[in-house]
């Protein structure tokens, strides 16, 4: 029961963010920002992620991760306020700070909540299940959104979803109470310092460049490449991430009957580096999608990877702090692809940020196969 509570939490506010996060881009060009700007903005909301991302992990060490949980949701709405009623590019970039720190606090507190309630003996099946609840959950906030910004506008949207948050809060104060600890920074540093950990690093850092270039162009990409409207949109996103859902779910009871999880690793970037630069080129929508599937197929073997790896490399007493270095990782790549893509996106195609990143994607396999082959030589 302790570990459904977080997952049910998660999955909800997924939902909520998922209801309106991939039209952002589309949502700020159709308020007449530059595609400079729409960087700019989803660059400074990674940014304040990456800033609070490590304090946020060590204090879910030593506060109790519900309460912190909370903040998250309220900064959350604040957020979506901003959106719905702020024009003013000044105003708007505090917004999407507000929207940043809200939306790391949550997943690094929530996570952290869901590592200590883990059952030590069910370990993969439980996080596969707990990333691929959470994405279905988002799979069907995709779906909805694009239909509700389609027949209700982006402004009606953004009211349900401050609504939703509201609810969200409530939910959060029926999670259960996590044990505390307190650690020298130095013990911490012990635990990143690593060989296999700065490995795990590198690796996850080159993966996650692709989502800064989702987060500015993916959408952009839909719209002007194959001319669908917000439904459709939804429609695409969401029908692809299924496959990401149930690959997390397919390669967690794989391992849990002794598949080796290196290989998962090898998958996952294999496909969702391949996927994506395939993507990139495609002409006709049909097969476009066949494709988006291989890439989230990829993706879901990665991201519960991580998960996997986080729980397999970290103790359990600093896992909010170490975990926090990991999710670090992951932001701080996706912002400086975000930086990066919103302007490459606007003057070279929107399809060349994809691109781009399939590459490095599929470069972070050829790196980590590289390393694991000159380690079994050493050996």
């Amino acid at each position: 029961m302790n570990f459904i509570l977080p997952t049910s939490v998660k999955a909800i506010y997924g939902f909520i963010y998922s209801l309106f996060w991939v039209f952002v881009p589309i949502f700020l060009a159709e308020q007449g920002f530059s595609g400079y700007h729409i960087g700019l903005f989803i660059g400074i909301a990674n940014f304040m992620a990456i800033i609070t991302t490590l304090p946020a992990g060590i204090a879910n060490d030593r506060i109790k991760s519900k309460k912190m949980i909370l903040y998250a949701i309220i900064f959350s709405s604040l957020y979506y306020v901003g959106l719905l009623t702020i024009t003013n590019a000044i105003i708007l970039a505090f917004v999407f700070i507000c929207g940043g720190l809200g939306r790391n606090l949550f997943n690094v507190s929530i996570d952290s909540l869901a590592y200590r309630s883990l059952d030590r003996k069910k370990t993969p099946t439980q996080l596969g299940k707990y990333v691929s609840f959470v994405v279905f959950a988002e799979i069907i906030g995709f779906m909805i959104g694009g239909n509700i910004i389609n027949s209700y506008g982006f402004d009606n949207t953004l009211k349900v979803i401050i609504i939703m948050l509201i609810i969200t809060g409530f939910a959060s104060l029926f999670l259960p109470i996590t044990h505390t600890f307190k650690f020298k920074l130095f013990e911490y540093k012990k635990d990143i310092f690593r060989k296999e950990v700065l490995m795990f690093i590198a690796v996850v850092f080159l993966f996650t460049l692709h989502y800064g270039a989702e987060a500015t162009s993916y959408s952009l990409f839909l719209k002007t490449r194959f001319a669908l409207n917000m439904g459709e949109i939804g429609m695409f996103i969401g029908g692809a991430v299924i496959f990401l859902a149930l690959s997390a779910l397919y390669y967690s009871k794989k391992i849990a009957r002794g598949f080796d999880p290196k290989y998962v690793f090898y998958i996952g970037l294999i496909f969702s580096g391949i996927g994506h630069v395939v993507f990139a080129l495609q002409q006709d929508v049909i097969f476009a999608f066949i494709i988006r599937c291989i890439h989230e197929w990829g993706d879901g073997a990665m991201i519960f990877s991580i998960f996997y790896g986080i729980v397999r490399i970290f103790k359990i007493e600093r896992i909010g702090g170490n975990a926090s270095f990991i999710t670090f990782t992951q932001i701080l790549g996706s912002s400086v692809a975000a930086f990066i893509f919103g302007p490459v996106g606007e003057y070279f195609g929107y399809n060349v940020p994809l691109f781009i990143t399939g590459i490095t994607t599929f470069c972070s396999f050829l790196l980590l196969y590289h390393l694991e082959k000159r380690t079994l030589r050493k050996a």
